[in-house]
């Protein structure tokens, strides 16, 4: 199948729009409260996420409080996890009921932290690849600019990942299989054809992002930096960026639905009651 962006991006609307109030509420529970707890229950959370801060600061500080931010990551992974699995459910083809959706949701969780897992291990593998030959030119020949080219060229490579694997969790959700490399190979041949157009597509969307979180999260840094360094401050700080995390959860799951339906085509049951 053909891939187009303003279809993509028209259906994705459409489809956060549908199904506006239980996205809601689900992004609500899996995203926004365990944002805002992240910020409570770990101590100089905001520092430690701060790319201003010192990097020998914050690097001291996470060993101190190593032990509750492992606990609390991987909650939050786990529960942000369940969260996008459900919203996607909801918003595919078969149209479960939120208790299906929600169901669905935790049973994928272990097949996402085995895709997480691999493209971490895919991601390591390519950079050295291409990272280390340039390298070797750069120190033998002594062309520094050449290190730069190996940094954008690793960039360039981790966004072409995201983009290829980024049909991983529509298809353990819609084509009812718990097979993360299965997931992973099915992502690759959907995206195989278009695959510049969809890296181009998520950049856009990746950027557009972080322009407005940067944006909205400096306003109410200020605004939270008034209320002082207490829990008025870190709950300011929790519910912006919980929403932030709403916002952008509910419309990539969406984007991702929108995206598989058009590579993928109908499915065998929209085709049988076609015929019905």
């Amino acid at each position: 199948m053909d891939f187009s962006m303003n279809a993509t991006w028209s259906r994705a609307v459409d489809l956060v729009r549908d199904n506006f109030q239980l996205l809601v509420v689900i992004a609500g529970v899996f995203l926004l409260l365990p944002t805002m707890a992240a910020y409570l229950l770990i101590p100089d959370f905001q520092a430690l996420i701060d790319p201003t801060a010192d990097p020998d600061m914050v690097a001291e500080r996470m060993a101190e409080i190593a032990a509750p931010l492992v606990a609390v990551g991987a909650i939050a992974l786990v529960v942000n996890f369940a969260g996008y699995g459900a919203m996607v459910a909801l918003m595919g083809r078969m149209r479960p009921t939120v208790g299906a959706a929600l169901k669905t949701g935790f049973v994928i969780v272990p097949s996402l932290i085995a895709v997480l897992l691999l493209f971490i291990i895919i991601y390591m593998l390519g950079s050295i690849v291409l990272i280390a030959p340039i390298s070797l030119l750069a120190t033998a020949g002594g062309v520094p600019g050449l290190a730069a080219i190996g940094i954008v060229a690793t960039l360039v490579f981790i966004v072409w990942l995201m983009a290829r694997l980024s049909l991983s969790m529509p298809v353990l959700v819609l084509e009812d299989t718990l097979n993360p490399i299965k997931a992973m190979i099915r992502s690759f041949r959907l995206t195989s054809a278009r695959q510049w157009s969809i890296l181009l597509f998520w950049a856009v969307i990746f950027i557009v992002y972080m322009v407005i979180s940067l944006v909205v999260t400096g306003v109410f840094s200020v605004i939270a930096a008034l209320a002082g360094t207490g829990t008025a401050a870190m709950v300011i700080l929790g519910l912006v960026n919980g929403v932030i995390a709403m916002a952008i959860g509910m419309l990539i799951c969406a984007i991702a639905v929108a995206m598989f339906g058009q590579l993928a085509g109908p499915g065998a049951e929209r085709i049988e009651q076609t015929f019905e």
